[in-house]
């Protein structure tokens, strides 16, 4: 039978091929601000907002409350004391990572009491069968939102990403750009954990434009080959997740990991090529 008559495998499929795209815009800008490490930081907090949703009552099917509220208020916090203190940003998130996992760890035996620990292990390594209608249309409405904002917004970003000082001469917010950018960045990250994993989402997040940059010439070739790889590898993931049955979070990071090393072997044999004497 193929894969495609199996209802969960083609709401998992659709899933990506919408966040897949949404992400690896995303990668783009969150490389070039210097936020990767913050990806790592929302997967973590999403997790603990799985734990505190649930604990506080919200059902296992769709604690979207829990941890949409839970990343939301640390995403706005980080940039509140990132732009008064006087820390590097990774030493900052850091310390929130320490803490929402430590409070993560501390309820996760409270829900346990309540819920078996497997039903939430989709959430944290990625499970094509916990996608819902109700994901696809919510990640769908994030997916237009985002992109409806970027278009309006994007030179601003990338300018106030690649030369703060320039983009505040030109008269840039830069401050609003910043809690913009983290609540669009803390939308479209936990909407997608259902495919990619609390554990694994920050990959989807940072690899393809890493990739990206290995083979692109341009800025708008670097967006486009980051999309191309977080698509190519989503779609190849899942394929991998249903031959091997492995959780989908997991086969997408290989297949990333896989694109990356492919770009980088192609990018460096076209830099000598370009370097070498005609």
């Amino acid at each position: 039978m193929s894969w495609l008559d199996y209802p969960f495998f083609v709401k998992g499929l659709v899933a990506a091929l919408i966040a897949a795209p949404l992400l690896g815009v995303l990668s783009h800008l969150v490389v070039a601000r210097r936020l990767a490490f913050l990806s790592t930081a929302l997967g973590q907090a999403a997790l603990t907002g799985l734990t505190l949703g649930l604990a506080l009552g919200d059902p296992i099917e769709a604690a979207h409350g829990g941890m949409l509220g839970f990343c939301l208020l640390c995403a706005l916090a980080m940039v509140w004391v990132k732009r008064r203190a006087a820390l590097p940003t990774d030493t900052l998130i850091g310390v929130f990572v320490s803490f929402t996992l430590g409070l993560g760890i501390c309820l996760l035996v409270a829900v346990t009491q309540r819920f078996n620990i497997h039903q939430i292990e989709g959430l944290m390594f990625g499970s094509l069968i916990t996608v819902s209608a109700r994901d696809l249309w919510l990640l769908g409405a994030v997916a237009v939102a985002v992109g409806l904002v970027l278009s309006r917004s994007y030179n601003d970003l990338l300018l106030d990403s690649v030369a703060p000082p320039l983009a505040r001469a030109a008269g840039v917010r830069g401050a609003w750009l910043d809690y913009l950018f983290v609540v669009l960045l803390t939308l479209s990250i936990v909407l997608s954990l259902k495919i990619l994993g609390a554990l694994l989402v920050e990959a989807l997040v940072v690899i393809p434009a890493a990739a990206g940059r290995n083979v692109a010439r341009t800025l708008r070739g670097h967006v486009l080959a980051s999309v191309a790889v977080a698509l190519v590898a989503s779609v190849g993931g899942l394929s991998l997740s249903m031959r091997f049955l492995v959780p989908s979070g997991g086969a997408v990071v290989l297949a990333l990991a896989a694109l990356f090393g492919l770009t980088f072997v192609v990018g460096r044999r076209a830099r000598r090529g370009a370097d070498r004497p005609s």
